[in-house]
């Protein structure tokens, strides 16, 4: 019994022997089959230049963004830092623009601001920097004019122009008046299509009052030219009456003188 008990001890030991080396060959290939996975990861991790290239390239734009915007041409202002006021306008007319001026409230234009030789043209992106600081006073939105010049001569009036409220901003053209299409600084977009073709109306109600009162003046007054003909023409009927005196004055003289030579004969 004892024997047996001892051989099936060491049947035993000799199995978890077996055992244990053929996990060890398991683990060994196990590893140097993770081996190559390492190393085709190692791979995907180190970049190859064509992969930089991809890389540096994709991400070129977001580093010459800045290049970009310093490229734009600009009105007003060369330095949009160091203006108050600095918003993007793009053409949107389908006409050159040869003349960009501004003003504030009730005063003058300013000069053309588009600099010399270098005109606005159609769907050009430009920056337009401006200052304008007055004291005691606080500037409101629509306190500015603008006043365009297309390639033909033609002028146009943006009336209220948000500079203040504007980050930025499409002028476009109707027949008979231009007007903005912008985004105010909350995001919103707004245009003054509606308020420039009132003020079109307007002016043209008043220019037709105008013709009417100077069609009708003339006929109220031609009743008194006619009258002043009339006395012009009658002035001049007693002329003859003092011809009369100046010749009837030589024959009084006769008289008198022979009155002289009957005193002296006497």
């Amino acid at each position: 019994m004892k024997i047996k008990a001892l051989a099936a001890i060491l049947a035993a030991a000799v199995m978890a022997m077996s055992v244990s080396a053929c996990g060890k060959k398991t683990d060994d290939k196990d590893n140097s089959s993770k081996k190559p996975e390492s190393s085709t990861a190692e791979k995907d991790t180190e970049s190859t230049p064509e992969e930089d290239s991809a890389v540096e390239s994709s991400e070129a734009p977001t580093e010459s963004k800045p290049d970009e915007e310093e490229k734009l041409n600009y009105i007003g202002e060369k330095d949009a830092k160091k203006a108050d006021y600095s918003v993007e306008l793009t053409n949107g007319t389908e006409h050159e623009i040869i003349g960009f001026a501004i003003n504030y409230g009730d005063g003058e234009y300013s000069e053309n601001l588009i600099p010399t030789g270098e005109d606005f043209e159609i769907d050009e992106v430009r920056k337009f920097n401006w200052s304008h600081t007055v004291s005691g006073d606080v500037m409101m939105l629509g306190d500015f004019n603008v006043e365009i010049t297309l390639e033909d001569g033609k002028r146009f009036e943006l009336h209220g122009f948000p500079l203040t409220d504007m980050l930025s901003g499409e002028i476009r053209l109707m027949d008979e008046y231009a007007f903005l299409v912008y985004t105010n600084k909350i995001g919103d977009v707004k245009d003054t299509m509606k308020k420039e073709a009132d003020i079109v109306e307007e002016e043209k109600e008043k220019e037709a009052a105008k013709t009417s009162t100077t069609t009708e003046a003339p006929v109220y007054e031609d009743p008194i030219e006619e009258e002043e003909t009339t006395t012009t023409t009658t002035a001049p009927e007693p002329q003859p009456e003092e011809s009369q005196t100046d010749t009837t004055q030589p024959e009084q003289q006769p008289e008198i003188d022979q009155q002289n030579s009957e005193v002296q004969y006497w």
